[in-house]
């Protein structure tokens, strides 16, 4: 579940990425403790599947917002999987799995 995923099995300093504007699955890069030393092309990556695990899935391209997993926040009384993020970021890529990404 995204519950789950974002606010249990990550780190604070992790980066958080979903698609923005709808559904879909929360997606957590691992930083190692040093999110300032992940390369945009991994970046990129990640944000392609938050977009491929998303409603916009069949679209050309997809806004995709990602921030540190420290500025993501469950609202109280919010269904399941809810997010509210700060100081996030916005990154523009199609829905797909880049080459180098090893699907499981």
């Amino acid at each position: 579940e995204n519950d789950e995923l974002t606010h249990r099995a990550s780190h604070t300093r992790d980066i958080w990425l979903h698609a923005q504007g709808v559904t879909g699955s929360h997606v957590i890069l691992r930083t190692g403790g040093h999110p300032e030393k992940v390369p945009r092309s991994v970046l990129e990556k990640a944000a392609a599947l938050a977009a491929l695990h998303s409603k916009a899935r069949n679209a050309g391209i997809v806004p995709v917002v990602y921030t540190e997993r420290r500025y993501v926040r469950k609202p109280r009384k919010a269904p399941a999987g809810t997010a509210v993020c700060l100081r996030d970021k916005s990154l523009f890529v199609e829905p797909g799995i880049m080459r180098g990404v090893e699907p499981d």
